[in-house]
C-alpha cells in the first residue's frame, strides 16, 4: 500500500485510483488529502486545526511528487492497528 523512495516512506495509502496522503511538508499545519490519480485532482483536504478544504482542486495532491504542496515523505512508517490506520500524525478510524 505504501512505497519507499530513497530510504524514506511516502506518507500515503492508496486504494485503487484514490490516495489518502499527508501533503505539504513545508506548511505550518498538517494536511491530509484525498486525491484521484485518474482525474489528477484533490477531492478533499483536512487540516490539523479542524478545518477542511473542498475540491476539486489541483493543490495538495497526493500524486504530486515535485515537493512543495504535494506528497510528503518521512522516516515514520504507516501503521495499521486495530480498526485504524495512521499516516504520520493522522489516524483514520
Amino acid at each position: 500500500l505504501a512505497g519507499t523512495k530513497e530510504g524514506c516512506n511516502e506518507d500515503y495509502v492508496q486504494i485503487g485510483d484514490w490516495r489518502l496522503a499527508r501533503a505539504c511538508e513545508t506548511c505550518p499545519s498538517s494536511h491530509l488529502s484525498i486525491s484521484s490519480q485518474a482525474q489528477g485532482m484533490t477531492s478533499q483536504i483536512f487540516r490539523d486545526d479542524g478545518t477542511y478544504l473542498q475540491g476539486p482542486r489541483t493543490d495538495y495532491n497526493g500524486f504530486d511528487l515535485t515537493g512543495g504542496q504535494g506528497l510528503a515523505f518521512s522516516s515514520h512508517p504507516i501503521v495499521f492497528g486495530f480498526w485504524a490506520v495512521q499516516i504520520r500524525d493522522w489516524r483514520i478510524r
